[in-house]
């Protein structure tokens, strides 16, 4: 690396050797042994006034990457005296490194004015990405308006999103709840309801996530008329509602479909920039600090069917949930798993769940009602770590242990068992036959009489050989819950 900074200090290919060096320098050890060993940064600075404008965003880039602190002054003063666009935003890349707070008036006065400013066709990119780096600094500085939802008791029209087949489950839920009445219906993504208890449904645990619907069922794939219909629909109005004070409300898009990273990026960045300009400020795209997603999931025929998320919802259900791992079930989906299983539970019950992994179902079983006692087995210790810190979170009890199920023993009566039963990874298929024949075993050795199992699996074959094996079990219901994945949820009864 030595030899690109002598080379730009002895004005050597310049720009070429400064484009080394930053590669050089993304790979942190790198960068720090460069840091270490160069004793003033000067050089840099002085590039700020080079002639050439690839030297000078690289010379910012560095400054960026080395956070140089003493330069914030050298780059503001650069930022304001350029001409060159995609050189303002790299002086403004490296300020969100730096503390550059004393900025803060300039930076709003600025952002303000590019808001109003109409770009050329040319300019849009690089006007656009100016504005993002200016909000991302106010935002880093605490100086974005943000906005409170206020629409809990409005009429709305949202859709509660859910598997398939837990709409029903969901449905019913939702009725149940209702003190003043709710229309719902079953949805693609869930179940649409229209109420004025938002905040008594949104409280539900069965649901994943909230959706606002919008007044545009079916928007183009064309991403011109695309953002003309979402500009013309309510979404700005829906938004604004909602929320107590005036805009602008910040947003970012979620795109759902069959695109590729590089497809994705290029069409949101596109479509942000036409609804930027066609929104006249009101709503303004965001990469980071956003109140409002604007999601858009692509049909079969190419289109969107376009809704909004408002990040200004807390969704505090699962809270709790402060340790996960990758093959952890989804808090909402335990939680309705735990909601078909209702009506075999009683309140003295000791439970046990048999590969606990995180806790959620333990927790999800405990929130719907007390029990007697409780235990979480799991082979892996990390989980059982996790377990212990969302069940303290979500101040429930439970004596957590870190073994195979296949070994555990107990002198208590368990009552209910739990298991989300591991998927057959790596294993041979012979293999996965004999976990699931030690786990029959087992069961049929600790679930007390009359007690009941409630299995999640994606071994239809294995579960149904072993209850054939094993006539002291019956099966009470069975359902399935992901049909692609084989996903099923078995109640079973141990017979006297």
């Amino acid at each position: 690396m030595n030899h690109y900074y002598e080379a730009i200090l002895a004005g050597t290919d310049v720009r070429a050797n400064l484009i080394e060096l930053k590669k050089e320098c993304k790979n942190k050890q790198y960068a720090q042994e460069f840091f270490a060993a160069c004793d003033s940064f000067d050089w840099l600075g002085d590039l700020f006034g080079h002639e050439d404008a690839k030297v000078r965003k690289n010379a910012a880039n560095l400054v960026g990457i080395f956070g140089l602190q003493e330069f914030v002054d050298k780059l503001y003063d650069a930022y304001e005296k350029e001409q060159t666009r995609f050189v303002k935003s790299a002086y403004l890349a490296a300020m969100t490194q730096l503390d550059a707070s004393d900025y803060e008036d300039q930076f709003k006065k600025r952002y303000e004015e590019l808001l109003e400013y109409q770009p050329t066709a040319e300019e849009q990119k690089h006007i656009g990405e100016e504005r993002k780096l200016l909000h991302q600094l106010l935002a880093d500085m605490d100086a974005i308006d943000h906005h409170k939802f206020c629409g809990w008791k409005k009429r709305q029209d949202v859709i509660f999103t859910t598997e398939k087949s837990l709409r029903a489950n969901l449905s019913a839920k939702l009725q149940r709840k209702s003190k003043l009445g709710i229309q719902v219906t079953d949805h693609p993504y869930g179940v649409r309801a229209r109420t004025t208890e938002l905040g008594m449904m949104s409280q539900i645990r069965c649901y994943r996530e909230l959706l606002f619907v919008l007044n545009t069922k079916l928007v183009s794939s064309d991403v011109e008329k695309l953002a003309a219909e979402l500009a013309a629909s309510n979404m700005y109005q829906l938004t604004s509602e909602n929320h107590e004070g005036n805009g602008p409300f910040y947003y970012r898009i979620e795109l759902r479909g069959r695109f590729t990273l590089e497809e994705k990026s290029k069409f949101t960045n596109r479509l942000a920039n036409l609804l930027d300009e066609k929104l006249g400020g009101r709503m303004r795209n965001s990469t980071g600090n956003y109140e409002v997603e604007i999601r858009l999931m692509q049909l079969k025929d190419g289109g969107f069917y376009p809704c909004l998320k408002f990040y200004t919802i807390a969704d505090e259900r699962f809270s709790y949930r402060k340790e996960s791992l990758s093959t952890s079930l989804h808090p909402s989906l335990a939680a309705s798993l735990v909601e078909l299983a209702k009506a075999y539970y009683s309140e003295d019950s000791t439970v046990l769940d048999a590969c606990c992994g995180v806790g959620t179902l333990m927790i999800e079983r405990q929130k719907r009602l007390p029990v007697y006692d409780a235990y979480g087995v799991d082979i892996y210790g990390e989980a059982i770590r996790a377990a212990k810190i969302n069940a303290a979170a979500a101040q429930i009890e439970c004596n957590f242990i870190t073994r195979s199920i296949t070994e555990f023993t107990t002198k208590h009566t368990i009552n209910e068992v739990f298991a989300d039963l591991p998927e057959r990874g790596k294993k041979t298929k012979e293999e996965h036959d004999l976990f699931y024949k030690k786990f029959f075993d087992k069961m049929q050795e600790v679930l007390a009489a009359k007690g009941y199992l409630f299995l999640y699996s994606d071994e239809a074959g294995m579960v149904k050989k072993y209850l054939r094996l094993h006539p002291l079990f019956s099966l009470k219901r069975e359902f399935t819950i992901r049909p692609k994945e084989g996903k099923v949820f078995y109640i079973i009864q141990k017979r006297t």
